[in-house]
C-alpha cells in the first residue's frame, strides 16, 4: 500500500539532493565559463561556505521559535529560486557571487528542518525515516549524471538554467511537504556560548573536531575544482558526472550495507581509516592517474568522507553526555564546517591556482595531520 505521506517527504529530499547533485560538480563549471579565475571561484564557495554556518543555526532556530519549519522550507526554497534566477540574468561577478551567497543562505538551512520534520514524522509512525532519506542519494546521482549529459549538448554557459531549474523543482516540491510533525520547539536545546564551551572541554572533544574537521575539509579541490579540471583533462559532462556519482554510490553502500560491521570498529578506528585512506586517495589524485584508476579513487569517498561522518557520529554517542549531543553537533559543524572549510576552500584556490592537480597534495597533508592526531585520540580515549 502506498505511503503518501513518505512520497511527499520524499520528493521534497529527492528534489533537494538533485539541486545539491547538480550544484556541487558544475556550479564551478559555470562560475569558470562566466570568466570567474581560480582565485574569484575560491572566493565565491568560501563566501557561501561561511554564509551557509552563519544561515543555519540562526533561520533553523528562528522557524523552531514560530514553530513554522514546514513555512519556513517552503518560503526558503522559492527564495533560493529566485536568488539562482537572478544570478543567471546579471553580468556583474560581484552581484553573481553576492546572489548564489544569498542561494546558499537560504537553501542551506532547508536540509536540517526536513531531517526534523522527517524524523518526527518517522518517530509518530508515518514511515520509516531511513527509506525516504535514500530517495535524496539516489537522485543527487541522477542530479549529476543528468547535468553531466546536458554538458555534452549545451554551452557551459548554460549550466545555469540547469541550476535554476533544479532550484525551482525544490520550490515546487516543498509545497507537497506535509503538513504533519510540528516543530518541537519547546523540547529543541539552544547552543549557547557557555554549553558551547562545556563540550570543547569535555574530554577530547576539541581533538576529535580536528581529526573530523580537517579530513572533510580536505574534500576542498575535489568539491571546488574536481570538475573543472577534469573538464581541462578531455573529460565528457557524462564521465564528470559518472565519477561524483561513483563516490556517492561507494557512500550509500557503505550507510546501507556496511554500518553495522564499520560501527563495531570503534569510532576512532573508523575516523583513522578514513583519515589514513584520505591520504592515499588525495595523495594519487595529484599525479593525474588514468581514467579507471580515478574511478576506482571515487569509491573512497566512502571512507574519507563516510566513515569519517560515522566515525564522528559514533564517538559523540559513546563518549559525549547524552544531554550535550545536540550541542556537539551544533559546535562541531560551526567549526568543521565553517572555520576548517572555509580556509581549506581558500587554501585549495591557491594550490589549485598554482599548481593545478598538484593541490591534491594539500589536501593529502590536511588529512596526515588528521590521522596523526587521531593516533593522539585513540590513546586518550582507548575508542
Amino acid at each position: 500500500m502506498l505511503n503518501l505521506t513518505a512520497i511527499r517527504t520524499g520528493a521534497v529530499y529527492g528534489s533537494l539532493l538533485l539541486m545539491v547533485g547538480v550544484m556541487l560538480p558544475f556550479l564551478p563549471v559555470w562560475l569558470a565559463a562566466q570568466g570567474f579565475s581560480i582565485t574569484e571561484v575560491a572566493f565565491a564557495l568560501a563566501c557561501q561556505s561561511v554564509v551557509r554556518v552563519v544561515a543555519t543555526p540562526v533561520i533553523a532556530y528562528v522557524a523552531d521559535l514560530y514553530r513554522a519549519r514546514r513555512r519556513f522550507i517552503v518560503l526558503l526554497a522559492f527564495l533560493s529560486a529566485g536568488f539562482m534566477l537572478m544570478a543567471a540574468l546579471v553580468d556583474s561577478k560581484p552581484a553573481i557571487i553576492a546572489l548564489i551567497v544569498l542561494s546558499a543562505a537560504t537553501w542551506a538551512p532547508i536540509m536540517p528542518m526536513l531531517d526534523a520534520v522527517a524524523v518526527e514524522q518517522s518517530e509518530d509512525g508515518h514511515y520509516d525515516y531511513g527509506r525516504v532519506r535514500i530517495a535524496g542519494s539516489v537522485t543527487f546521482i541522477t542530479g549529476s549524471l543528468g547535468a553531466g549529459a546536458l554538458l555534452s549538448v549545451i554551452d557551459k554557459t548554460g549550466l545555469i538554467w540547469v541550476l535554476v531549474a533544479a532550484h525551482m523543482l525544490l520550490a515546487f516540491s516543498g509545497i507537497a511537504l506535509p503538513r504533519l510533525g510540528a516543530a518541537r520547539a519547546g523540547q529543541s536545546q539552544t547552543l549557547t556560548l557557555g554549553a558551547a564551551r562545556k563540550v570543547l572541554l569535555t574530554g577530547s572533544f576539541a581533538l576529535l573536531i580536528m581529526v573530523a574537521g580537517l579530513t572533510q575539509a580536505s574534500h576542498a579541490v575535489y568539491y571546488g575544482f574536481g570538475s573543472l579540471h577534469w573538464a581541462t583533462l578531455g573529460y565528457s559532462g557524462v564521465t564528470i558526472g559518472a565519477l561524483w556519482s561513483v563516490g556517492v554510490i561507494a557512500e550509500i553502500f557503505l550507510f546501507m550495507y556496511a554500518r553495522g560491521s564499520v560501527e563495531r570498529l570503534g569510532p576512532v578506528l573508523l575516523l583513522m581509516a578514513g583519515a589514513g585512506l584520505g591520504v592515499v586517495r588525495w595523495a594519487a589524485m595529484a599525479i593525474d592517474p588514468p581514467i579507471m584508476i580515478v574511478a576506482a579513487l571515487q569509491v573512497l569517498h566512502a571512507a574519507s568522507y563516510g566513515m569519517t561522518h560515522l566515525g564522528t557520529i559514533y564517538y559523540v554517542r559513546r563518549f559525549m553526555n547524552a544531554d550535550y549531543a545536540g550541542t556537539a553537533q551544533g559546535v562541531f559543524g560551526a567549526i568543521s564546517g565553517g572555520i576548517l572549510m572555509t580556509g581549506a576552500i581558500a587554501l585549495a584556490g591557491w594550490a589549485y591556482n598554482s599548481y593545478a592537480a598538484l593541490g591534491y597534495f594539500t589536501m593529502a597533508v590536511m588529512c596526515c595531520i588528521a590521522l596523526l592526531l587521531s593516533v593522539a585520540l585513540k590513546r586518550r580515549t582507548g575508542g
